[in-house]
């Protein structure tokens, strides 16, 4: 299947630069931070157990919140999204492609049962 992209942002800090880069695919969600020494975390969206936005009055004012990701991945168990404009969109295009892809693994390895 080919991966495509859903979405992709950066924190919003009221016009101050950010090096930090967010991605959602089909198949993964990619965070890339840094300037000279760059990071990149990644994880397989089948591997999400739970998403939670938390928004406090003046980000709900600003439209923008935080969504932290909770996963079964040892190295990536808690990913947080901060300052997201209209995260509560991002929260959905999230959980829909969790369940894509979750669907997707299942017929996956129903195929390889049979």
């Amino acid at each position: 299947m080919e991966e495509k992209d859903l979405w992709m942002g950066k924190p919003f800090f009221f016009g101050f630069p950010s090096f930090t880069k967010y991605r959602i695919t089909n198949q993964r969600l990619i965070i890339e931070k840094g300037v000279f020494t760059k990071i990149t975390n990644e994880i397989e969206l089948f591997r999400v157990r739970d998403i939670q936005v938390k928004r406090n009055l003046v980000e709900r004012i600003f439209g923008f919140g935080d969504i932290t990701v909770l996963s079964t991945d040892h190295m990536n168990s808690v990913i947080l999204l901060k300052n997201i404009k209209k995260s509560v969109e991002v929260k959905d295009i999230i959980r829909n492609a969790v369940m894509e892809q979750r669907n997707i693994q299942r017929l996956e390895i129903d195929d390889i049962h049979q």
